[in-house]
């Protein structure tokens, strides 16, 4: 959330964003690990608002950015924002763009068994570039009717184009670890997505004491589209053509609505308590359509088992009561939200249908006391749900190579967590004890084709990514954060994450029964040096950890960064370079009884970023009024 305010961006929006947002317009980083009842029960790891600097008298200002980034491909960035405040009226908009080409190098070694015996493997070379390019845009305004009542609007748009080229070459070995073929893949995606979100939101202060009543109806469009190709050429081992090339085209297209409409109110009471209750509905819809043909032969011919056509509704209806209260040395808040959910679906292969409903109860309970001036001691507990994201249950097909397919899955069930957590805090140092459960725990699995659907096999070396329930899982951990001030001008933050991941379940004849202990290390050092100059030292560091059937390796990073105050000071300067010495690259071994696959990545961790920010106008006018809307949960999931 920015000043409260959910972000309409997710996936790469976000992350253009946040490497545009300039570091001395943020006030302060809020994180609620475990959110009260007020908020949407979705999500277990909780909440991360980023609050800007508020000025405050009237007139305009804004601010520029701009930024180049070079890794093994380049990247851009620029954006304006502009704000103006009057006494009745406060306008604001802001467009960024950015541009960015990526690279995933991908090295696979997939291994076959069948009841223990190796039958064969595949090694693959796959090297993806990919342009990505995205216009967000966000105008609003707030109109002061009276002392208690504001009126606002704000609508955000974001128009994203992304093409891929993937090159595959692939060598098939067989039982004896003899090579028996090889085959090429040239795969290219021409993808689109236009995204459109309006607000229209009421805050009505009733009278001195406080109580408050606010209301915000959402609406949003987000369409898709995407033209591929997937053309594969075989080879024998000596020479030669090992049979027919085959090419498929696909025609894919997507349309997500949803409408949300919520009302809060905030009831002071006596003696430092607070007593808040709401409503929230929402109505969501997804139309995707996708057409898949084999023209190998020069003539398109419909591919029926990847031809598809997915229909998706969902409604949601909650309310919420929470109370807070204020004591002497320790404080207290406890709440209830309740959700009840109703679901259909259609898919066209196989005309099948699908309705569900649950009703769920989320609590949530919170308890801090003072021990001292300078220690406070704190516990909570509360129950999350992550609903899957409407991507991921959809079940059309993206082709990697003619063995290696991802889809959506559309029996794909929320997972439910319970969460508790025991924190201490001495001086600015926070210990964090943390354990939670989760039921029907969402994994992303890699596994061979015909294990997850045998009524509709296919080759023995074909694998498929999808999303899966995993029985339950439960995690414990230690976190510590400590910031120190070495020096005046030297300042480090420390954190230290060690913890335990254990799951639970089975896929095909895998019984998964697993876990490992794992540490995220993470050091950040700034100095603070004469004349408007600033540099920054970071270290991470991740000994890997278990996830699912999957099992990483570590990976670390150094990063080192200079900053320039220029101008007068409305100006900054800054040139980063991160994962200096490109080690922090993800490696992995996945495995089941009748197959292993290792794997290892080059990605562009290590760019080379310039940047330039400049602040105009006046330095005191009132940013826009800090406010959350109904649909946060909704357009996190649009991006999933």
């Amino acid at each position: 959330m920015i000043d409260g305010k959910p972000s309409p961006m997710s996936g790469a929006d976000l992350v253009n964003y946040l490497r545009g947002l300039p570091s001395n317009s943020i006030d302060r980083i809020e994180i609620i690990t475990n959110p009260s009842s007020k908020y949407d029960a979705a999500g277990s790891s909780g909440i991360i608002d980023i609050r800007l600097k508020k000025d405050q008298r009237m007139g305009m200002n804004g601010t520029f950015n701009a930024g180049y980034g070079q890794g093994v491909y380049p990247k851009a960035n620029a954006g304006i924002s502009m704000n103006y405040r009057d006494k009745k009226f406060n306008l604001f908009g802001s467009y960024n763009y950015g541009y960015r080409k990526n690279l995933n190098h991908l090295y696979l070694d997939r291994n076959f068994y069948e009841n223990g015996v190796f039958t064969g493997s595949d090694l693959k070379d796959n090297f993806s570039r990919a342009p990505f390019s995205s216009n967000t845009a966000r105008v609003g305004a707030d109109y002061y009717a009276s002392k208690k009542t504001i009126v606002g609007v704000v609508f955000n748009t974001n128009f994203n184009h992304f093409t891929r080229k993937n090159d595959n070459g692939s060598t098939v070995f067989d039982e004896q670890h003899q090579p028996d073929f090889t085959f090429n893949t040239l795969a290219a995606n021409n993808d689109h997505n236009n995204n459109f979100v309006g607000n229209i939101n009421v805050k009505h202060t009733i009278d001195s004491t406080g109580r408050e009543l606010t209301a915000d109806v959402d609406y949003g469009i987000y369409n898709s589209g995407s033209l591929s190709v997937n053309a594969t050429q075989y080879y024998k081992v000596g020479g030669g053509s090992q049979q027919p090339d085959y090419i498929l085209e696909g025609k894919q297209k997507g349309k997500l609505n949803f409408t949300t409409a919520k009302v809060d109110y905030v009831n002071p009471l006596k003696k430092g308590a607070t007593l808040e209750a709401g409503l929230k509905t929402s109505v969501v819809s997804t139309d995707n359509d996708a057409k898949f043909s084999d023209v190998s032969s020069g003539i398109p011919v419909n591919d029926a088992g990847k031809t598809n056509h997915f229909l998706y509704e969902e409604n949601n209806n909650a309310a919420y009561v929470n109370f807070k209260k204020d004591f002497k040395k320790w404080n207290i808040q406890i709440g209830l939200r309740a959700e009840q959910t109703n679901i259909k679906t259609y898919q066209e292969i196989g005309k099948i249908n699908w309705d569900s409903s649950y009703l769920q109860l989320f609590p949530t309970a919170f308890f801090n006391y003072k021990l001292t001036a300078d220690q406070t001691i704190g516990i909570s507990v509360s129950r999350r749900i992550d609903r899957p994201g409407y991507s991921q249950l959809n079940p059309f097909l993206f082709l990697i190579d003619v063995t290696t397919y991802a889809t959506g899955n559309p029996g794909l069930l929320p997972q439910f967590t319970w969460a508790y957590e025991l924190n201490y805090t001495v001086k600015n140092i926070n210990f964090s004890l943390s354990y939670s459960h989760t039921k029907n725990n969402q994994n992303v699995v890699i596994a061979r084709y015909n294990d997850l659907f045998p009524q509709n096999p296919q080759g023995d070396n074909v694998t498929l990514q999808i999303p899966v329930n995993i029985r339950s899982s439960y995690y414990a951990g230690l976190s510590v954060a400590a910031p120190i001030k070495i020096t005046k001008w030297w300042n480090m933050v420390n954190n230290a994450d060690i913890f335990y991941n254990h799951f639970n379940g089975s896929l095909g004849s895998t019984k998964l029964n697993n876990g490992k202990p794992a540490l995220d290390l993470r050091i950040n050092n700034s100095f603070t040096l004469k004349k408007g100059w600033s540099t920054e030292l970071n270290g991470v560091f991740n000994s890997g950890g278990q996830y699912g059937f999957m099992v990483t390796e570590p990976q670390w990073g150094i990063s080192a960064g200079v900053q320039k105050l220029i101008l007068k000071n409305k100006a900054t300067l800054r040139f980063n370079v991160t994962d200096i010495f490109w080690t922090n690259l993800p490696k992995a071994e996945i495995t089941y009884d009748n197959y292993i696959e290792k794997w290892h990545a080059q990605r562009e961790s290590r760019i080379a970023n310039l940047s330039f920010s400049y602040r105009f106008g006046k330095k005191t006018v009132a940013g826009a009024r800090r406010r959350t809307t109904g649909s946060e949960e909704e357009r996190q999931r649009a991006g999933n």
